[in-house]
């Protein structure tokens, strides 16, 4: 049951990150003025992808093997 939480974790954050980072990035920016992030939360998300990889990390430790 570890393996199936783990990998889903692993790939919502991942899809997290690139998302968050996609939206945060300055594509194309000529200036400083044009570096805001698409939406507001951008940078955020991207946090959470990261947090969302790590914690798929602790959770693989902490819950039980069945198969010992």
């Amino acid at each position: 049951m570890r393996k199936p939480i783990t990998i889903s974790l692993v790939i919502a954050g991942l899809v997290l990150m690139v998302v968050g980072f996609v939206a945060a990035a300055p594509w194309g920016a000529t200036s400083v003025a044009d570096s805001d992030p698409t939406f507001v939360g951008a940078p955020a998300l991207f946090i959470l992808g990261i947090v969302s990889v790590v914690a798929a990390a602790v959770l693989y430790e902490v819950l039980p093997n069945k198969h010992k």
